[in-house]
């Protein structure tokens, strides 16, 4: 009996260490999951941003953007974003623009669909051209050669109207793209806290302003823009002004879309403007980049 009653605490203290071996080996795994992701996510994000705001303001090879025209002509820019119409995708001599830490007069963006810092605006032509035969009706596209440009929603006749005539060769027919990205909820959970996410405002098919969720986990957009030797807020930059920028520097924070049992982050976390204040069981990490544009308006 003595020697029974032995063997069962000796089993039991194994099994006690084996179930504790396996918490921990959960827990461990969790960990190293949930900083796998994030930093996947954190460079997918930051690239993405970085490889788009590299292109800010290419038209196509035009070096006369000011005087581009055509049937679906470029709009005046302005410091709005409204949703029924296609003048946002054709501020084509905006090629950055930026809200700080708000989404004032962004009508495409609703206020349920804004939930941190700030947006950033980049407009440029596609790197791909496309084949005058195959454009998509209702697209706006640029035609563009080295001193012409022509912008112009395809489909009909309109594509080779003589409004979108381009005399010099060569020439080349590329989609005009704008994209504004900014941080909203994704509608998803987990344990019952909201998780963040990076969306971006893009022209649909018919040239209007629609969003979509690119990642999830990003927390905080921070922008600043270069001009003159310095860099500003954009609350800080007038409306005449934004094509002065050459370089652009953002924080993207990101962070684990689960709290995470035994972890503990409390600090202050400083991008651009931004004092951000964490005190929770999330996981973190904050990328950060700089960007020269091209300044050809």
């Amino acid at each position: 009996m003595i020697e029974l009653i032995i063997a069962m605490a000796l089993g039991l203290f194994l099994v006690f260490a084996l179930v504790e071996i396996l918490i921990n080996g959960k827990q461990s795994f969790s960990s190293a999951n949930n900083l796998s992701r994030l930093q996947e996510n954190g460079r997918i994000a930051t690239d993405l941003i970085v490889s788009d705001l590299k292109r800010a303001g290419y038209a196509g090879g035009n070096s006369n953007v000011p005087n581009i025209s055509g049937t679906t002509a470029p709009e005046l820019p302005t410091a709005n974003c409204p949703p029924t119409n296609t003048n946002w995708g054709l501020m084509i001599e905006q090629p950055v623009f930026g809200k700080n830490d708000k989404r004032g007069g962004y009508g495409c963006i609703p206020d349920a669909d804004y939930l941190r810092g700030d947006i950033l605006v980049v407009r440029h032509a596609a790197p791909w051209v496309e084949d005058p035969a195959a454009l998509i009706a209702g697209r706006v596209y640029l035609r563009s050669s080295l001193f012409s440009g022509r912008t112009f929603k395809a489909g009909n006749d309109v594509t080779d109207a003589p409004e979108n005539d381009v005399p010099e060769t060569p020439n080349s027919v590329r989609e005009l793209i704008a994209h504004g990205y900014y941080v909203g909820p994704s509608g998803r959970t987990c344990n019952g806290a909201d998780v963040p996410s990076l969306w971006r405002v893009s022209l649909s098919d018919a040239g209007l302003p629609e969003r979509k969720e690119l990642l999830s986990g990003i927390e905080n957009l921070q922008v600043q823009y270069g001009i003159n030797n310095q860099y500003l807020d954009a609350d800080d930059i007038a409306l005449a002004n934004w094509p002065d920028v050459t370089t652009v520097r953002i924080w993207l924070l990101v962070r684990s879309e689960c709290a995470e049992s035994g972890y503990s982050d409390a600090r202050t976390i400083v991008m651009g403007d931004d004092n951000y204040v964490v005190d929770d069981s999330y996981r973190r990490q904050l990328y950060s980049s700089v960007v020269m544009i091209r300044n050809d308006i």
